[in-house]
């Protein structure tokens, strides 16, 4: 069943973000908190349920030693430990104001990985005590992360940090939600609320065994790429165009390789399979009388999926302005602008032709949402 094996693949794409932030994204402590986040939530899908029937044999193949399954439970405490602080780095919510201080932040991070890695230390019967204790924490920590983010989206002051808080909402919702239902699901059968018990559940039921597993690894799987969508938005300006642009043309291919296929496979079922792909080849290359309306289709179908993006010099300006100021905060994340931070955004403020005068008053009006004061710039 694809749910004994899926963590293989969703540690292998959360892996390989974690990768591509730490290469590419400027090294702020919310990209050092989203590679650390990424990793850990890799190692939690990759040691889940029964992946490592599969992975340690290969593991041992190579000379290399197997997973322990306490590893599973070393990573899921880790993750409450690195998720935290993140949520406090990342979110402007009253509900994470905790979260910013950095006494309780460090607290948390370093709290929560000496814990994690404790349990590497203990008898099995002792750590199998911390199990239900944990499906609740993470509930509460995961609901709460939901929720802030939502606020964080309802309660945003301009469209740049709507946006960003909209993109996170969207990312990590999937992943806090999807999980959520997975362990509240597991801590009701624990407690007798759904069947007759967790151990009978676990050795009879279909959907413990299936479906839970399954929406657990597949939450990676779904998220990570709406992360790396919101963390190259904030990136590459033209990032909505290019998809667009994508899809467009995909749909068109599609068409074509489609109608290929159908007639194909239709004429050599009641013809030959000599005709199968003459007829395909011809029926494909008289779509080229209809192109028109397949590339109406097309327009149609990617404006509808992306309402909001036109390839205008307005909207151009528009995300130019949003991957600026979304660099800004970025700097300003310690409260000033270093004076290597200030030559990458004066890099970007050459290279995609913004007003210096525009840039300077984002920056003003970043740094006094933050802390009040006019820029400056850090002698190193």
């Amino acid at each position: 069943m694809i749910s004994e094996w899926l963590g293989i693949p969703a540690a292998i794409v959360a892996w390989g973000f974690a990768l591509y932030v730490l290469i590419v994204a400027p090294p702020t402590r919310g990209a050092r908190a989203l590679v650390a986040m990424l990793f850990v939530d890799g190692l939690a899908v990759i040691t889940s349920h029964t992946n490592h029937e599969y992975l340690n044999p290969f593991l041992e193949s190579l000379g290399l030693p197997a997973v322990p399954r306490v590893l599973q439970q070393v990573s899921d405490w880790a993750l409450i430990a690195v998720y935290l602080p993140f949520l406090g780095m990342t979110l402007s919510s009253p509900l994470v104001a905790p979260l910013r201080n950095p006494t309780v932040s460090r607290l948390i991070l370093f709290g929560g990985l000496g814990f994690a890695v404790l349990l590497f230390f203990l008898p099995e019967e002792t750590r199998l005590r911390f199990n239900v204790p944990f499906y609740i924490v993470i509930c509460v920590v995961l609901t709460w992360g939901f929720a802030a983010a939502l606020h964080t989206w309802y309660t945003a002051s301009n469209e740049a940090e709507r946006a960003r808080a909209r993109a996170f909402t969207v990312a990590f919702g999937v992943r806090d939600v999807l999980w959520t239902v997975t362990f509240a699901y597991y801590t009701a059968a624990f407690y007798g609320l759904i069947g007759p018990g967790f151990q009978e559940l676990a050795n009879t039921s279909a959907t413990f065994n299936v479906v839970m597993p399954l929406l657990y690894q597949l939450a990676v799987i779904l998220y990570v790429p709406l992360v790396a969508y919101g963390v190259l938005r904030v990136q590459l300006f033209d990032i909505d165009m290019r998809i667009k642009r994508t899809l467009k043309r995909g749909t068109v291919a599609a068409a074509f390789v489609a109608t290929f296929f159908v007639i194909s496979e239709l004429a050599s079922n009641y013809l030959s399979s000599q005709f199968g792909n003459i007829l395909g080849v011809l029926g494909t290359g008289a779509l080229v009388f209809f192109l028109d309306p397949i590339q109406r289709a097309a327009e149609r179908l990617s404006d509808a999926a992306m309402p909001n993006t036109v390839n205008t010099p307005e909207y151009e300006a528009f995300r130019k302005l949003q991957v600026y100021d979304s660099a800004v905060r970025a700097a300003l994340e310690d409260g000033y602008i270093s004076e290597r931070q200030r030559r990458v955004l004066n890099s970007m403020i050459a290279t995609m032709g913004i007003d210096p005068a525009v840039a300077q008053r984002m920056e003003e009006d970043s740094l006094a949402a933050l802390t009040g004061q006019r820029p400056t710039v850090e002698e190193v």
